[in-house]
């Protein structure tokens, strides 16, 4: 399976991810990263999947009245790695009008190839952690042959060039890249990008490659947005892959019951929690009235309660 979801974001709505690696490869060994340790950096872009593979995939899951609000590319690692990105956003946008976004760790935007292949996205969304050499190595362990100044200058080449939104997101992990010397020289450089239009504020709850990189607190959360400027926003605790960002786990229900009722089975694979959370979860809704329960087929679903 090349695509998985849809997920509810806070981001993206309903997101409908598409995996254009397979396995994990990746040119950062992040901290944070929940899909563990990258153990074999790669810097080199090739055909990981073949187009046509997802395409058809893509095709099955719409054909069968699948939803998404937003079709986004991202998966096991870094999808601008996938040399044929740009011939993967071409197809998508021949059989679906949804808008496509990409997450990418931003270490390629130094490439005019990979600007060009983004160009035909409707948002990107390119992480930028640390803005030194020094904090840069600590947080996200780089391939040998990445250098920080290489790739704020592609970040803000792409941001001249593209057409679309960028929504640059900082992962902020404790004691590594939160101090306000750090914040304020990531103020610096990006007071000087202006075609990001928006800095999201994230940090490290779930899953995570190394136990020392922990979390920030809500407060010291909201003193770094403010240090940030207007355009940074807190977009809450990290709740599964990095593509999938949700306020919360009722946030999430709530989101994802507005399109189409759903099994508890459903919430438990879609983001990735035990039942017992999933259950809890939903009894608290239909105690506040906001969800009840159907039955179809012999089946158990839940829906939002429609106000009058």
């Amino acid at each position: 399976m090349y695509i998985f979801g849809p997920v509810p974001s806070r981001r993206l709505g309903l997101s409908l991810g598409v995996d254009p690696l397979a396995s994990k490869s990746c040119n950062l060994n992040c901290v944070y990263c929940e899909l563990g340790r990258s153990f074999k950096l790669t810097a080199e872009r090739r055909v990981f999947v073949e187009t046509s593979y997802i395409i058809d995939e893509l095709k099955q899951y719409f054909e069968k009245g699948g939803e998404a609000d937003y079709i986004t590319i991202s998966g096991s690692g870094e999808p601008t790695l996938a040399l044929n990105l740009g011939e993967l956003i071409g197809e998508i946008k021949k059989i679906s009008s949804r808008r496509i976004a990409v997450i990418t760790n931003g270490v390629l935007l130094s490439d005019p190839d990979v600007r060009r292949e983004l160009s035909g996205a409707n948002v990107v969304l390119p992480s930028m952690d640390a803005f030194t050499e020094k904090a840069y190595i600590k947080v996200n362990r780089p391939h040998g042959s990445i250098k920080i100044n290489e790739v704020i200058e592609g970040l803000r080449a792409f941001a001249a060039e593209y057409k679309g939104e960028i929504w640059l997101e900082i992962m902020v992990v404790s004691g590594m890249n939160d101090s306000d010397s750090d914040i304020l020289q990531a103020r610096k450089v990006l007071d000087t990008i202006p075609g990001i239009k928006r800095i999201q504020i994230n940090t490290v709850v779930r899953s995570r490659a190394e136990d020392f990189a922990e979390p920030v607190s809500d407060e010291k959360m909201a003193h770094i947005a403010m240090l940030l400027g207007t355009r940074a926003e807190v977009i809450g605790k990290f709740m599964g892959s990095t593509l999938h960002t949700i306020d919360s786990v009722e946030d999430a229900v709530l989101e994802a019951l507005k399109r189409r009722p759903m099994t508890a089975e459903e919430f438990e694979q879609t983001l990735g929690l035990k039942k017992a959370e999933v259950t809890r979860t939903l009894d608290l809704l239909i105690n506040r009235g906001f969800v009840r329960k159907d039955f179809f087929n012999a089946k158990e679903f839940y829906k939002v309660v429609e106000k009058p």
